[in-house]
């Protein structure tokens, strides 16, 4: 028995669509690219302009910094350093220390005396006086 012939195969794509398809794609990819790279750029030049910013400003801080190490590293501020925060002072100088004024007396003055209040023997009378304001009667 003779096999029944086979059908040719045809592929599901010829070679022309599969290269109208790639070219479609690489179109569109560079039609959308273009766009996109402005807007990826913005944030980008937004932190780059920050950071300029930062590193100007440290820029400033490390220049103060050097200028206050030489001072620190110079005779004049261990001399400054001595008299005012250490209290020492050049020979054939005189140290003075500014006392406060003291404070003038007052006399304390004497409190007021609080009258006596006499103090209810009964509960009933403690509740009299709660609510009258005025002492029991038969007082």
């Amino acid at each position: 028995m003779k096999k029944p012939a086979e059908k040719a195969r045809h592929p599901f794509l010829s070679w022309l669509q599969i290269l109208i398809i790639a070219g479609m794609v690489i179109a569109l990819a560079l039609a959308v690219e273009p766009h996109s790279r402005p807007q990826a750029s913005r944030p980008r030049a937004a932190q780059e302009q920050r950071l300029a910013a930062l590193v100007e400003a440290e820029a400033v801080r490390g220049q103060q910094l050097r200028i206050t190490l030489t001072y620190v590293n110079s005779d004049d501020y261990v001399a400054d350093y001595a008299r005012n925060e250490g209290g020492m002072i050049l020979p054939g100088e005189k140290r003075v220390v500014p006392m406060p004024r003291p404070l003038p007396l007052t006399p304390t003055p004497m409190p007021t005396p609080i009258p006596a209040v006499s103090v209810p023997t009964s509960p009933w009378q403690a509740w009299w006086i709660l609510f009258f304001d005025s002492p029991p009667p038969g007082r």
